[in-house]
């Protein structure tokens, strides 16, 4: 089963080759390594041309979003790979890692046939280092990835690209991913929950590291300021969180160019819950509220619902 790994670097010369080093390190030897550089300044580009990779020449940028989806489009019309999985710059997976992920595809394609499928993955938190922060995001974040629902994942993506493992079928799917898609993984996560199905590995397979240019990290949830949180909520009380009303619509938009995209596809219950959803800005108080109760659209951690539940 050949498995395509979909690279893209931007600036990332100081670990890149750590981390092209364990993609050629992989128990499982039928993969093909597809790179791009997004414009870096540094010698990013110049490392990877020294690997048996295929590289693309275009190297505008495009951003991570943009870029990602640049390289799945590639894969798709260029290889004959069967599956797709998202690899950053500055990580290290372990031997295992594309092993261990299409085991699971494999075992979800017996039960589901080939209907889209996403598998997804827990990491480990290191330091630059390569020291643990934490052998599991999961916990450091307290996420809980049995409730990977299409509702939840609305409000909240709790799926990390660079863990995912993505069919033919799912990556067909979801082309082209629009501007308004928060980021690559959270569209596909959308997708593949509404139309296919998502299955995860408890375990970690990767080292996750973090340094001050990761464009996403690690938060620990275990030593968040709970007296200052509930603080806040409380003053969101008194005075709207307009940070917080924002990164909402952001979620809304999302679900608008979904709900533009599938009409078509989606059944009657998943149809109300977007339009509500896209509506929940100018509804009254106490529909909000009912809104979030009737369509379970929940975040992952009972502090962050109650945040959700007041500042809306």
């Amino acid at each position: 089963m050949k498995v395509a790994i979909l690279l893209s670097s931007y600036n990332g010369e100081k670990y890149l080759k750590e981390q092209l080093d364990s993609l050629l390190n992989q128990t499982h030897h039928s993969i093909e390594t597809i790179a791009r550089d997004d414009g870096s300044k540094d010698n990013s580009y110049g490392i990877m041309q020294h690997y048996d990779i295929k590289l693309l020449e275009n190297r505008d940028n495009l951003g991570v979003k943009g870029s990602f989806e640049n390289l799945l489009k590639y894969a798709l019309d260029h290889s004959n790979a069967e599956y797709f999985m998202f690899c950053d710059q500055d990580d290290v997976w372990k031997s295992d890692k594309v092993a261990q992920t299409l085991a699971k595809m494999q075992e979800m394609e017996e039960t589901y046939g080939e209907i889209p499928l996403l598998v997804h993955s827990d990491l480990e938190v290191v330091n630059e280092q390569l020291e643990t922060i934490a052998e599991s995001m999961w916990a450091y974040e307290a996420i809980m990835p049995q409730h990977n629902t299409f509702s939840r994942l609305l409000i909240q993506n709790t799926i990390t690209g660079c863990t995912m493992m993505s069919n033919r079928s799912l990556a067909q799917l979801a082309l082209p991913i629009p501007s308004q898609a928060i980021m690559h993984d959270w569209w596909m996560g959308l997708v593949a929950s509404q139309f296919g199905k998502i299955d995860y590995l408890a375990q970690s397979t990767m080292k996750y590291r973090q340094h001050s240019s990761n464009t996403i990290g690690a938060k620990d949830h275990k030593k968040l300021n709970r007296v200052r949180h509930y603080a806040g909520v409380v003053f969101s009380l008194i005075k709207r969180d307009k940070k917080y009303i924002k990164d909402l619509s952001i979620n809304i938009e999302q679900a608008k160019v979904f709900l533009d995209i599938f009409r078509d596809r989606l059944d009657e219950r998943n149809l109300h819950m977007l339009e509500a959803f896209i509506d929940i800005e100018q509804s009254s108080f106490f529909k909000k509220r009912a809104t979030i109760f009737k369509h379970k659209l929940y975040k992952q951690t009972l502090m962050n619902n109650i945040a959700l539940w007041i500042k809306i």
